[in-house]
């Protein structure tokens, strides 16, 4: 299939963030043709590969680096969490460098075309507290900043951890408390909801 065609196909389509094996069955063409298809589109700078069979249209409108999580993660779920969740929320006054998110597969470093992301583990049943956010075009699975300041102090406690827990300039979090200690409950790890106390007396 000629390359103005795929990418009229992916215009048409709004197609964003997609896999070899979805460009193929959307063009009907088998996978072995769209992956050779997608590397030509690729070094005419039309398109990216994020990771093995999983590719970024460069052309669609405001792309941006957290709808590229579901996807690198994919087949474990994930979201957007840690410290570019409390960025983003406006909750911390320094913005990653590195897009962070956690996931209940294993941890993965992935550099690319949309910047540097950083998967942390987190049991399965601690992925909740995340919620579909818009940022124009693009659409992305987003922490609540109570669930973002819980996800990084839990993982923060844990012994020879990575990840330390900031210290704001401010004292307050300007986080719902009474929401933040009912999560800090149901992660069922008491020294969480004791961190998760203490921070939020500081707020008052």
């Amino acid at each position: 299939m000629r390359s103005t065609a795929l990418t009229a196909l992916l215009q048409r389509h709004h197609i964003r963030i997609f896999t070899t094996r979805d460009l193929g069955l959307l063009a009907g063409v088998p996978p072995a043709a769209a992956a050779q298809s997608l590397h030509r589109l690729a070094a005419d700078g039309l398109v990216a590969r994020i990771k093995r069979g999983v590719w970024i249209h460069r052309a669609a409108p405001g792309l941006h680096p957290f709808e590229a999580v579901p996807a690198l993660s994919a087949p474990w779920p994930s979201y957007v969490s840690l410290h570019s969740a409390l960025s983003a929320h406006g909750l911390i006054e320094e913005v990653p460098h590195v897009t962070r998110a956690v996931t209940s597969g294993l941890p993965r470093k992935y550099p690319g075309p949309l910047g540097d992301f950083q998967f942390h583990h987190l049991p399965n049943r601690l992925l909740w507290g995340f919620t579909r956010h818009r940022t124009g075009e693009a659409v992305y699975p987003l922490a609540e900043p109570e669930k973002a300041f819980l996800d990084l102090a839990y993982l923060a406690l844990i012994p020879r951890s990575p990840l330390g827990f900031p210290r704001k300039r401010t004292a307050r979090w300007h986080l719902d408390a009474g929401k933040a200690l009912w999560y800090a409950a149901r992660f069922g790890f008491p020294p969480l909801l004791h961190l998760a106390r203490q921070e939020l007396r500081r707020s008052r």
